[in-house]
């Protein structure tokens, strides 16, 4: 079961279903404008759980070669799966969260909206057989099928509540929802390009195209460094525009979110290990958290003092 849990990778499915809860039990029931029940947003959840598992068991599988000089010690497909099972369990979990999205696309009327979970299945798949090999392309989707994850509960919970009188209600609302995506997006997005530097050695050895294998290290740090700063930039902006009445979010915002990714930017321009990689790759882990934890400090405390 350990090892199971570690191949779908849990700490990522956690983070997934934090986003979502965090989503529904903060920002919408302060909103009380939802289409789905409480039984029905949990599919929802297991849904976008099965189809980014099976995105993640996909992707051990065509990387087993890889994974073995990158990180031996977290090679599950050919130790303790085989093949065959890891197929087995990319098929189901598939199956599953399409099957749901069909079912929920019908409980609000949208039966398009369940092209949103073939078409996320369909990513996860063309990226690991081939798409990661184009550089930045192949990061970007990873981190776009991420903030996809906060877009589908607009799509399921908003759209289908709108009514002549209510549509500014719900664009509002969804435009929240939209900046925060596009901040998980920037985050991931630079996550990503931050792995293919700690994945030169084995990227290279295979001959893999990567921003790192391709351009080298630092361009590569250059580009993550870049990106964080339009995050920082686009934190800043949100900040002064929708928060700046709100004292106790701007203290948690600042430290908690501004302040690691200043952190973050000057000891990019000091890492040349892979310690130092490491290192730079959990303060966005840990940011990506205290972002969304933001929206519920909003909610439960900026809207009360």
């Amino acid at each position: 079961m350990k090892n199971f849990l570690k191949l779908i990778r849990i700490e990522q499915l956690t983070f997934i279903a934090l986003v979502q809860l965090i989503l529904k039990y903060t920002f919408l029931d302060y909103a009380t404008v939802q289409a789905l029940a409480n039984w029905q947003y949990a599919l929802l959840v297991v849904a976008s759980l099965c189809i980014a598992a099976g995105g993640f068991i996909i992707n051990d599988i065509f990387d087993v070669e890889v994974d073995a000089i990158n990180r031996p010690n977290q090679v599950y497909i050919g130790t303790y799966f085989s093949e065959k099972t890891a197929y087995n369990w990319y098929f189901g979990l598939n199956i599953v969260g399409v099957g749901i999205g069909f079912y929920l696309s019908r409980v609000v009327e949208r039966p398009s909206y369940a092209a949103i979970f073939i078409i996320c299945s369909a990513l996860y798949y063309v990226y690991s057989n081939g798409l990661k090999q184009i550089p930045i392309i192949g990061n970007g989707i990873v981190a776009l099928l991420m903030a996809i994850n906060l877009l589908v509960i607009g799509f399921f919970n908003l759209f289908p509540t709108v009514y002549k009188g209510n549509e500014t209600l719900i664009m509002n609302l969804f435009s929240i929802i939209v900046d925060y995506a596009i901040m998980i997006f920037l985050l991931f997005f630079a996550q990503e390009i931050l792995k293919t530097i700690k994945n030169k050695d084995g990227d290279s050895q295979y001959e893999l195209t990567t921003v790192a294998t391709s351009f080298g290290t630092k361009k590569a740090l250059l580009l993550v460094s870049s990106l964080i700063l339009i995050l920082l930039a686009f934190i800043v902006y949100y900040l002064i525009t929708n928060l700046a009445y709100m004292p106790y979010v701007i203290g948690y915002v600042i430290l908690l979110m501004i302040a690691p990714l200043l952190f973050f930017i000057l000891r990019s321009f000091q890492a040349n290990t892979q310690r130092d990689f490491i290192l730079l790759e959990k303060i966005l882990k840990v940011v990506s958290v205290t972002t969304m934890l933001s929206l519920s400090v909003i909610v439960l405390v900026g809207y009360r003092h």
